[in-house]
């Protein structure tokens, strides 16, 4: 073979660049039989096309010249898939419209943000069965989103709700992530942001300030409820143990005089001019004590009058 150097025409072995050559694909070779898989990895090794294994994170070696080959596949990290807010910030749109507009069972819309949380958990099947997993994962996560604000009315959608959408939402991707064989498995589903459209704002900032003055007025109302009626219990409860012991009270006296009257009457059938006596001196004993002055006309005539006690009162004539 020869070259011009310079203006030389220079001799130059064939011999010597073949054998350079054939090195340099040697060592290419060899080079190229060993591979490396990142701790957060996972590698498909395929051959002449088709999956052989799955290569832990590690240093591996395969075979050389495009006989295998290595997909290497992010299994030990979560990946976020973003709608409705990707474009523009928040207060200037909440994103592209087509994502974020939501029709509500109520025929109302709403404004809605959020992501889909999710890791490859089989890479054989994320890589294999559908041929754009992420896409696919796009479209079902608005799909699901969209099915399941449109069963519920958008005051609870904006208002109390949120924390059962996203759990709802989480369960049906993954339902039909793992119905199409997707490999990919549903961390969270964070519903970020659910707002009215901007016409309606107002409206619905009114809306949520008398919702909450009706929560406050039922927490007040349940509030005093429980303070007011478990008093009012206790003294109606006071009430009827004290009726309960006055009603006993008048049935024991009542019964004590009535059997002091049969005992009376018993006596007086046997000797009634002694009871008609003893009746006459008891009377007597009670009325004597609230006179101011006793006058005793004749001292012989009531012959009852040393039995009774004539001092207790305030004087003696």
């Amino acid at each position: 073979m020869k070259l011009e150097v310079e203006g030389k025409v220079v001799e130059v072995p064939l011999k010597p660049i073949g054998m350079a050559v054939l090195a340099v694909a040697v060592v290419l070779s060899v080079l190229s039989m060993f591979y490396q898989i990142a701790p957060e990895q996972e590698g498909l090794v395929l051959r002449f096309g088709r999956h052989v294994k799955t290569a832990p994170p590690g240093l591996h070696f395969k075979l050389p010249l495009g006989i295998d080959q290595v997909i290497k596949v992010p299994t030990r990290i979560v990946d976020v898939e973003a709608f409705g807010y990707r474009d523009r910030p928040r207060g200037q749109g909440t994103g592209p419209r087509e994502e974020n507009s939501m029709l509500t069972g109520d025929l109302n819309i709403v404004l809605a943000g959020w992501d889909v949380q999710f890791s490859r958990e089989e890479p054989r099947d994320f890589v294999f069965n559908v041929q754009d997993p992420i896409n696919t994962l796009r479209d079902i996560s608005q799909s699901v989103m969209r099915e399941v604000m449109g069963d519920r009315a958008s005051i609870l959608i904006l208002t109390v709700g949120r924390s059962e959408i996203q759990q709802r939402v989480r369960e049906l991707i993954q339902r039909q992530c793992d119905q199409f064989g997707m490999g990919i498995r549903i961390n969270e589903v964070n519903l970020l942001f659910v707002d009215p459209p901007a016409a309606v704002i107002d409206a619905f900032n009114d809306l949520n300030k008398a919702e909450q003055d009706a929560v406050r007025f039922f927490e007040e109302a349940s509030r005093e409820y429980q303070e007011r009626v478990p008093r009012a219990r206790g003294e109606a409860q006071r009430m009827i143990l004290e009726a309960e012991g006055f009603r006993q009270r008048r049935v024991n006296v009542a019964r004590g005089e009535a059997s002091r009257f049969t005992d009376m009457l018993t006596a007086y059938r046997l000797s009634p001019e002694v009871t008609r006596t003893r009746l006459y001196l008891e009377a007597l004993e009670r009325r004597l004590p609230a006179l101011k002055e006793i006058t005793i006309i004749d001292e012989d005539v009531p012959s009852m009058l040393p039995h009774l006690n004539l001092r207790e009162t305030g004087g003696v004539r």
